[in-house]
């Protein structure tokens, strides 16, 4: 693909790397095909119907082994290195080519394309193999409304795209991307509509570009104010994932713009006993270190065997949380002269010590905890890893008469579309 070919322009003359430029731009042109995992194993066997009929052939030989009707569902299951399908046919070979000349039915959902089936291991893999046009139609459909403005969906049609091209390789080379919230959701015929089809042809052959190379463009869902530089989130430096301000983002429209959530500290060990981590009952929560943009970048969880801290995007992982741009509220104790205090914790010589079924000797005397509730406050903004395009940031900028070259430019500096 492209984006391997063009990353060798260091080593070649200029004359090459120049013809070598312009055989990716033939290359995005066209866009060429996509190769979508709807399963990867799992499965013994795979019902397929072809409205049109579908054909059947091995798929390194090119041997024709079937065509059923239309309509008609063809049960494939394995058998030995290859496939059987109810004494319709038996194959030898480990890969198996599904054609028609319209969708083909799988697993409840209408595919454009053709299929692969490979026995890989004694389970089946089912590939989708499409044009990358046809993906985009219904990818868009599934990762941004189709009521959103023309120049929103396609600034998204743009992301996903270069996400496929970006991400080759993700998945160990049977296939680009699979159909989960991994990569991208995808339904087939069933995710597209009207303006997703005429937002994605109207981006037909084009892609973005840093530096002459195509990158991988990330989204999500709302930023809260301010995308985030990618190595706050998942570690690593890149020049066009920076940071930058949100303003158009409609804060009474956008998902999770600001949002609350409450834990206990049960809970909170209940989250980290998930994660694998044991530091007895929690005490305190505290953010130790937050990015430019106001998210955490280092978390630490105090309990009574120990700490825990976790960095970047662990900081929202762990607690399951909308985004990493929060602040914590509770866990710690307001005395109240003459009176019982419910929960809490006091800073001893030794460190942080729970107040439950204990009494402090205050100005105004001994005050008794009779147990508590350890109420722990989060409260955040956005929706999301934060890193590139918001959605309802776009969303809003179409609404504001941007283009979607300028919104994708203002997300993602330095890059530029051809």
């Amino acid at each position: 693909m492209s984006v391997v070919m063009v990353g060798l322009k260091k080593f070649l003359p200029a004359l090459f790397v120049a013809l070598l430029m312009m055989s990716a731009a033939v290359f995005a042109a066209d866009d060429g095909e996509v190769r979508v995992g709807l399963r990867d194993g799992g499965i013994t066997s795979a019902a397929l119907t072809g409205e049109s009929g579908l054909e059947f052939s091995d798929a390194a030989t090119g041997e024709a082994l079937y065509t059923a009707a239309p309509g008609e569902t063809v049960h494939v299951s394995l058998s030995g290195g290859g496939f059987a399908a109810e004494g319709r046919f038996t194959a030898s070979g480990e890969e198996l080519a599904v054609r028609s000349e319209g969708p083909i039915a799988y697993d409840g959902q209408r595919y454009r394309g053709r299929f692969l089936l490979k026995n890989g291991g004694g389970k089946i893999s089912v590939i989708n193999i499409i044009h990358m046009d046809e993906y985009l139609y219904s990818v868009l459909g599934k990762e941004m409304s189709d009521s959103f403005p023309m120049e929103a969906l396609k600034a998204q049609a743009i992301c996903a795209k270069n996400f496929v091209w970006g991400e080759e390789g993700r998945h160990g080379g049977d296939f680009d991307v699979c159909a989960t919230t991994h990569c991208q959701v995808y339904s087939g015929v069933s995710g597209e509509s009207e303006a997703t089809r005429t937002a994605v042809d109207a981006v037909s052959g084009k892609a973005a570009y840093y530096d002459g190379e195509i990158v991988p463009l990330y989204f999500f869902a709302t930023s809260g104010g301010a995308t985030e530089s990618v190595e706050n989130v998942w570690g690593y430096a890149a020049p066009y994932l920076r940071s930058v301000p949100d303003p158009d983002e409609p804060a009474d429209k956008a998902s999770r713009y600001t949002w609350t959530v409450e834990l206990t500290a049960g809970e909170i060990k209940e989250k980290l006993a998930s994660a694998g981590v044991d530091i007895g009952d929690i005490t305190a929560v505290t953010v130790d270190e937050t990015t430019p943009s106001g998210r955490a970048l280092s978390l630490t969880f105090t309990g009574t065997n120990g700490t825990h801290t976790v960095r970047k995007s662990a900081c929202r992982s762990i607690l399951g949380f909308n985004s990493q741009w929060f602040t914590v509220d509770g866990g710690s104790v307001m005395i109240a002269v003459g009176g019982a205090v419910q929960g809490g914790s006091v800073l001893t010589g030794n460190g942080l010590a729970r107040l439950d079924g204990r009494s402090v000797l205050t100005a105004g005397g001994v005050v008794a905890f009779s147990g508590g509730s350890g109420d722990y406050t989060f409260n955040g903004r956005g929706y999301g890893h934060g890193v590139g395009m918001s959605q309802w940031g776009a969303y809003g900028m179409a609404m504001a008469g941007y283009d979607y070259e300028e919104i994708l430019e203002h997300y993602f500096t330095g890059i530029y579309i051809r």
